[in-house]
């Protein structure tokens, strides 16, 4: 499907707000469980290394991809709304993806940092 970037929506703004909340509210619980089992990753990594130390072994390093916490991103996103004198807001097709569908490159970036050891904690 042809996205038109030009294109504009008008919404509004309480329901906006509570998109971006409820966004907010799944990337805290991803984030909280990603780092749990990077929690778990780091001590596993670090017995083994121990084991490997104690043989003798000199090319130690733990392998872990740091979650990401966006939560202060949302608070100020709603925080900006909240300042909104108008009830109604037109958003670009670019600012709707972001702010209702949480399409962005911090949210990819976040959402593959925080679902790294979920999708690798079976193996």
């Amino acid at each position: 499907m042809h996205l038109h970037h030009n294109r504009t929506v008008k919404v509004e703004k309480l329901k906006l707000i509570e998109a971006i909340k409820a966004n907010k509210e799944n990337h805290v619980k991803e984030f909280k469980e990603a780092v749990e089992a990077y929690r778990n990753e780091a001590n596993r990594q670090l017995l083994k290394l121990k084991g490997r130390l104690d043989e003798g072994a000199l090319d130690i390093q733990l392998k872990l991809t740091t979650p990401i916490n966006r939560e202060a991103e949302y608070d100020k996103i709603v925080e900006m709304f909240n300042w909104e004198v108008d009830s109604i807001i037109e958003l670009t097709q670019s600012e709707f993806n972001e702010y209702v569908h949480d399409d962005n490159d911090q949210a990819r970036n976040a959402k593959f940092s925080n679902m790294y050891y979920s999708s690798n904690s079976n193996g």
